[in-house]
């Protein structure tokens, strides 16, 4: 992101994609589980138009005129590195469409049957969404880290959606090995904050290379223990061991949401890594690097 034009989004594919599905959740949950029906409908209607908004996007950071260019949105006006900043890349939309058709394409296949296994199935769904989307168009660590939550307690949710006793066991087993890994991202976060001052991916790629050689062991601690964090979230060998039994437990459109949101334990060490720790990184540039590649 750093050194790549700057473009101030327009309407109407600014920011509409990020409380959409945050919206249509709240909606869902007021209308309560004797209108069902009329929910799969709101549910399907507002993926069908979050994926156009993705769409959308794409095409506008394809033809904003250069391959580096990406947009920015600041919610609540608050100026960078203390507001909330959300950004679209190439990247970043590629995501934002992919999650959308996958979601689309699971939606449409659980209201065969599945929507009505268990109780505030399209909320959570939603819910989901939004984290999804959320975690590929935030630009800093505490905000992903947020979205993470998010999507994550609309996992669990989903994972326990239906019930059975090999998906509870399953699902408990899902749910403490997330908690472990949330708490290691919150660690390392905050290992970086405290030798950086910032949680911001622009800011951070400033400071990293200005670190005191005093403070980099703290740095690549806190960069190792956000890795670990995220391959775990991924499901990246050798932290692998809770994917299949949470793959083969919950339903299939679940199974094909948890598909996409492992993705963003990858595409957060893709975006990191080659932001943070890059050649410009100064004693801190390739950290981890092959590591990263033989895991």
């Amino acid at each position: 992101m750093a050194g790549s034009p700057r473009h101030e989004l327009d309407e109407p594919t600014d920011h509409r994609a990020h409380p959409l599905p945050l919206l249509t959740a709240g909606l869902m949950l007021w209308l309560g589980e004797k209108h069902r029906p009329l929910k799969g409908r709101i549910n399907l209607f507002s993926s069908i138009l979050g994926l156009g908004i993705s769409v959308a996007l794409f095409l506008w950071v394809q033809h904003s005129g250069s391959s580096g260019s990406i947009g920015v949105y600041l919610p609540g006006n608050w100026g960078v590195p203390f507001g909330i900043v959300l950004v679209v890349d190439h990247l970043s939309a590629m995501m934002l469409v992919l999650t959308g058709i996958v979601g689309v394409c699971a939606l449409l296949f659980a209201l065969a049957r599945w929507d009505r296994a268990g109780a505030s199935f399209h909320a959570l769904f939603q819910i989901q969404l939004m984290g999804l989307y959320g975690a590929f168009l935030t630009a800093d660590l505490f905000n992903l880290f947020v979205f993470f939550e998010v999507l994550l307690a609309a996992s669990y949710g989903l994972m326990l959606h239906g019930s059975g006793r090999a998906r509870v066991s399953t699902g408990l087993h899902y749910i403490s090995i997330n908690l472990l890994a949330s708490s290691l991202f919150l660690i390392g976060a905050a290992l970086i904050y405290g030798v950086t001052g910032t949680l911001n991916f622009a800011d951070l790629a400033i400071k990293i290379p200005q670190v005191a050689e005093s403070d980099l062991g703290l740095l690549h601690a806190g960069a190792a223990i956000l890795a670990t964090a995220f391959l775990a979230k991924a499901g990246m060998w050798p932290l692998n061991f809770w994917l299949v039994p949470a793959y083969s437990a919950a339903s299939a459109p679940v199974a094909a949401m948890f598909a996409i949101m492992t993705k963003v334990g990858v595409y957060t060490l893709l975006r990191l890594w080659t932001l943070l720790f890059s050649g410009q990184a100064g004693a801190s540039a390739f950290f981890g690097g092959d590591w990263l590649i033989y895991g």
